[in-house]
């Protein structure tokens, strides 16, 4: 299992859609109408080509309305083609994982990622810190049942809820502080102040793991992004559909965490997922 986690995040989301469908908001595809809305505004014209390409490989339909088509097309890059955050936050299991059925690229299919477990968290990565006798946990953790190294860590819905907000409806400054401090704003698994007396239904982690911060997730990497950056890939994560995962197992004393309130606008299906449309989100 280990294994096949490290080849998750090691994979990268290379699907191509071949042509943006137009709709009536746009008289040009959205990368040609992004980049003549900000022509003259970005100093690195070569972003142009990077935010073509988001919009090429983004593998789900994408609701632009309100949206600033530049900074989704090159949040789409961040996310699928350098980020690979769908490697983690899937809510796909084995064999195929982020996959679709018949387009897993470790199979030699040709590569196509599963719109219906886009993003919408539920990858469990295990403990925070496996127990490693005298080093981890400390030894007041080392129970008669055996040592105590808190719950799994299990990744987050990044889907927008009802608000068309990322990650379940974060603000941009909270999803900053997120991806910058790397702060933990839902408090799920917080440090403990004494072991457990019931370690099988315990949520908190043994120190020194700092509770308050998310685990796993690679936030002091993405620390330095830039404010440019991190906005692009806000925006994209607003513009993908909303997901109610109801199917993965959430995180210990957090049962409706995987869980989004998608308002009258549907989670995505097998029927609609490769559409592969601009639509409007109604709230």
């Amino acid at each position: 299992m280990k294994t096949q986690k490290l080849v998750k995040m090691a994979s990268a989301a290379v699907l191509t859609l071949g042509a943006i469908v137009l709709t009536g908001r746009f008289s040009s595809p959205p990368s040609v109408q992004a980049q003549n809305n900000h022509q003259g505004t970005h100093k690195d014209d070569g972003e142009a080509s990077l935010v073509r390409i988001g919009f090429e490989i983004a593998p789900v339909p994408l609701n632009l309305e309100g949206k600033d088509p530049w900074k989704v097309g090159f949040g789409s890059f961040l996310v699928n083609a350098v980020g690979d955050c769908n490697g983690c936050h899937t809510g796909g299991g084995p064999p195929n994982f982020n996959y679709a059925v018949g387009g897993n690229p470790y199979f030699g299919q040709p590569t196509k990622t599963d719109p219906t477990t886009y993003l919408e968290g539920g990858t469990d990565f295990g403990p925070a810190v496996p127990p490693v006798p005298g080093v981890y946990p400390p030894p007041d953790y080392w129970l008669t049942s055996g040592p105590y190294v808190g719950p799994d860590i299990i990744t987050r819905n990044l889907t927008p809820d009802k608000t068309g907000r990322a990650e379940g409806g974060r603000t941009l400054e909270q999803f900053k502080e997120i991806l910058r401090r790397g702060t933990d704003f839902d408090k799920i698994h917080l440090t403990c102040s004494e072991p457990p007396s019931d370690p099988n239904t315990a949520t908190c982690l043994p120190p020194p793991v700092d509770g308050s911060l998310l685990q796993v997730m690679p936030w002091p990497v993405f620390h330095n992004m830039t404010d440019h950056q991190i906005e692009a890939i806000y925006e994209y994560l607003s513009a993908i559909p909303c997901i109610d995962n109801t199917t993965s197992t959430p995180p210990r004393g957090a049962p409706n965490e995987l869980r989004n309130d998608c308002g009258d606008d549907p989670a995505v299906s097998k029927d609609n997922a490769s559409e592969g449309l601009p639509r409007t989100r109604r709230h």
